[in-house]
């Protein structure tokens, strides 16, 4: 009994969607077949990709903005020995950049202005600042 009551109760949902995609094919105009479109071949392809680079702006040449640019140059290495010397540099402790080597802060907060003073001495008994 219930395997009669199953298959009636999906007949019937399917005879209801099959009415009402009718009634829906007959209340819509008719649709227009779109024309073909050409078939994707070598030629089509080379003549987008032709089209799009001649769209496209070139980018100078980067030899042409700095004559000097290469691979490896002395002034970029000259450039970062400069940069690491200036980082491994023990600061001075009468300047911004007294506590570069022990920053002052209380767990998330930054501590600033005359209120680092303590961390200011500090870096100056550890040997942090000059």
């Amino acid at each position: 009994m219930p395997i009669i009551l199953t298959t009636l109760l999906a007949a019937h949902t399917l005879a209801a969607a099959a009415a009402q995609k009718e009634a829906v094919a007959e209340l819509m105009p008719p649709t227009q077949v779109a024309p073909a479109q050409p078939a994707l071949t070598d030629d089509v392809i080379k003549k987008a990709v032709r089209e799009t680079v001649a769209e496209t702006p070139q980018p100078a040449p980067p030899l042409a903005v700095n004559p000097q640019a290469g691979a490896f140059r002395a002034n970029s290495v000259e450039a970062r020995m400069s940069a690491a010397f200036e980082q491994a540099k023990v600061p001075d402790c009468l300047h911004s950049d007294a506590l570069k080597l022990q920053p002052a802060h209380i767990g998330p907060v930054n501590v600033v202005g005359p209120y680092s003073l303590p961390w200011v001495i500090a870096a100056v008994v550890r040997g942090k600042c000059n």
